[in-house]
């Protein structure tokens, strides 16, 4: 249930290691979990409509995957060591798989 807050975490330490991440970038990532979460849990436990839920978790999902393939934090790591893009693009996979 928190692995994807441990990676969020993860990714954000990764970068910011070598300078190469923002506060705001370990926010947007760790809100996105945290809806993705909220949503699954709501929708599993019965508390709220279970598709509705489903849409809402995978919409965030998509976001954090946007965020690390695309967005602002593969940005930051194409800037960082041969050796840190490795690390980076693995929890990439990890993360998509």
């Amino acid at each position: 249930l928190i692995t994807v807050p441990l990676q969020v975490a993860e990714f954000y330490l990764i970068l910011a290691a070598v300078g190469a991440a923002t506060a705001m970038l370990f926010w947007r990532l760790f809100g996105a979990s945290l809806v993705m979460l909220i949503a699954g849990f709501l929708g599993e436990s019965g508390q709220a409509p279970e598709m509705p839920m489903l849409a809402i978790g995978v919409a965030a999902w998509l976001y954090i995957i946007y965020e690390v393939w695309a967005g602002d934090a593969k940005k930051g790591a194409d800037t960082t060591s041969e050796g840190t893009q490795f690390a980076f693009k693995a929890m990439a996979i990890i993360l998509t798989v």
